[in-house]
């Protein structure tokens, strides 16, 4: 009996407690749970896009072939990066070397006019090239910039001084005049004209009673202006020097001078329209000649140069009859 008592603690404490099996097996659960969420990647992946529909796999010589709804089974395109996007708009670009040169849509000029170079408005007067109508019109500041056969003036207040005499009869008077009128007409009303013909006599555009003031650019006075060009005629001798102090005189910005040569202003008439320039007018001088300039100096050249005008040669021959 002994022994049969002694056997029962025995195998008692061989049997484990139930709370320690608890324990054992919660561990395992926890260290189960930890590895499962290390091997969990973090953050939100994206999947790649599918295209959904029924896909067959079957059974071939050359191996396993899936066929689908889809019959282009190459994969998406994708989207280019931003410098492979701008690659493209510059592949994109026409070749500069295609491009035409805008200034070849520009009409050529026709020379109408003959001399050895550009007179500017600087020491040395020249030959001028003319070829498009008289022109231009308003610039900055109110200030307009005409044209008369290509010499170039700048201002508010202009006189043009043109030759009428005999030696001005047919087509180089009838170029004169259509070139004044074309040259008006880029008047603005802001701006002030005036014009003298002149032979042995002087016959001025003139809406003052005699007084021969400027006249406003208005469209009234140049039609008016237009009508009294028209009416010239070419007669008798030659008077320059009376015109251009009377030009002079009333101070303008610019006075356009054109006259052919048969005759000479002397250095001492020069020297006199030269003191009675207080106001600094610019005098540009048209000389229209029969062919191709010498290119030597003359008056006219002079006195553009102390006026620090512009002189222009041109070949009358070109006007036809």
């Amino acid at each position: 009996m002994g022994d049969g008592r002694n056997a029962e603690p025995a195998a008692a404490e061989r049997v484990l407690p139930a709370w320690l099996v608890s324990v054992v097996f919660h561990a395992v659960l926890v260290m189960l749970l930890g590895l499962i969420l290390r091997a969990a990647p973090r953050g939100a992946v994206e999947e790649p896009g599918r295209t959904t529909g029924i896909v067959l796999r079957r059974l071939t010589d050359d191996g396993e072939l899936y066929e689908g709804e889809q019959a282009d089974a190459s994969p998406s395109p994708t989207a280019a990066s931003p410098t492979e996007q701008a690659s493209d708009r510059v592949a994109a670009l026409p070749d500069a070397t295609a491009v035409s040169d805008p200034r070849a849509a520009l009409p050529q000029q026709v020379n109408i006019a003959a001399g050895p170079r550009a007179g500017d408005r600087v020491g040395n007067a020249g030959a001028a090239t003319a070829g498009s109508r008289g022109g231009r019109g308003p610039i900055a500041g109110g200030k307009a910039q005409l044209s008369v056969f290509g010499a170039v003036g700048e201002g508010t207040k202009f006189v043009y001084v043109f030759d009428r005499s005999v030696s001005m009869a047919g087509a180089p008077l009838r170029a004169a005049k259509a070139e004044l009128v074309s040259s008006l007409a880029a008047l603005e009303s802001v701006h002030q004209f005036q014009i003298i013909f002149f032979n042995h006599q002087l016959r001025t555009f003139d809406l003052t009673g005699g007084q021969r003031r400027v006249a406003f650019a208005s469209e009234q006075n140049k039609r008016l202006a237009a009508n009294f060009v028209g009416g010239i005629t070419a007669d008798g001798g030659t008077d320059r020097l009376a015109a251009v102090r009377l030009a002079v005189g009333m101070q303008p910005d610019v006075i356009f001078f054109l006259t052919d040569i048969d005759d000479a202003m002397s250095a001492g008439e020069l020297d006199s329209i030269r003191r009675l320039n207080r106001a600094g007018a610019s005098i540009n001088t048209i000389e229209f000649g029969f062919g191709l300039s010498v290119g030597s100096a003359n008056f006219l050249t002079r006195l553009a140069q102390q006026s620090e005008g512009q002189y222009v040669y041109v070949d009358t021959s070109k006007f036809g009859r």
